[in-house]
């Protein structure tokens, strides 16, 4: 296949999961209220725990309740259903199809995060009010603009790895539904989404900080918000690309290993 052809085939496979989003319309309604929701209680927590201060333990309350609702646009962005698609496809028998396509199957994966991306991105935009009505949002700390647009791209990428790692345990199990309960909890929690790692105690914040989820969204906003300064951004980003690399490469060699674990369902 030539690369012509080849890029017309992904595309064409992407356009395909877009209108394939957007049939489930209740679905997308869902994403859209699901972040703005988490976006407006963490704010008005954070607010409780201030109680009318302006800062706390050096923190300021701009500072915090833009990171949780930054953080709420992160996991909007971050969050794709692979895991239950490729679920799907493999108990119905149609992951043999897909296998049997032009595009190779992990591509079609990443083809649907692309999609997926796509349809958040005018959601992101319908966001920005309620952003800006519940939340004291702060412009990026200085210079911090070009490098937290490099440290989401980036931690986006990851979270697609380790996304794909997750979703390859199907092919021995068959069944997802417990994990992806567990693996969406823990992942809130050590990524960063829900509690900001510098507000943990040292211990646990040095392990939660050598962990590749916290490079999908606390690097990004601790970067924003001005947390990392210095060669401290330079730190975090090389660990959030060596992270790419070792996920990435784990991912490669599972999926090769996993697909020849097919075992076709239904008819």
């Amino acid at each position: 296949m030539s690369l012509a052809g080849g890029l017309g085939a992904r595309w064409a496979f992407t356009e395909n999961r877009i209108r394939s989003v957007y049939v489930y319309r209740t679905d997308i309604l869902i994403w859209l209220i699901a972040p703005a929701m988490q976006l407006v209680l963490m704010a008005a927590l954070w607010r409780a725990i201030y109680n009318g201060r302006s800062t706390l333990d050096g923190v300021s309350l701009s500072v915090m309740t833009t990171y949780v609702s930054l953080a709420a646009i992160q996991n909007l962005i971050n969050w794709d259903d692979t895991i239950d698609w490729l679920t799907a496809r493999v108990r119905d028998g149609k992951i043999g199809a897909d296998m049997a396509r032009p595009v190779g199957i992990v591509t079609q994966q990443v083809c649907g995060q692309v999609a997926q991306l796509i349809v958040k991105t005018p959601m992101i935009v319908l966001m920005l009010p309620v952003i800006f009505l519940f939340s004291d949002l702060s412009a990026p700390a200085e210079g911090a603009l070009g490098w937290y647009l490099l440290s989401t791209l980036v931690g986006w990428l990851l979270n697609c790895c380790i996304g794909l790692l997750v979703a390859s345990v199907v092919f021995w199990t068959l069944e997802m539904g417990g994990m992806e309960f567990l693996y969406s909890v823990l992942s809130g929690f050590l990524s960063g989404v829900l509690v900001p790692l510098w507000v943990m105690p040292d211990w646990l914040r040095t392990i939660l900080e050598w962990l590749p989820w916290q490079a999908v969204v606390y690097t990004p906003l601790a970067i924003y918000v001005g947390r990392f300064e210095g060669t401290r951004v330079w730190q975090a980003i090389g660990v959030q690309f060596l992270w790419l690399a070792v996920i990435g490469g784990l991912t490669w060699l599972v999926w090769r290993r996993a697909v020849n674990r097919v075992v076709v369902q239904g008819g």
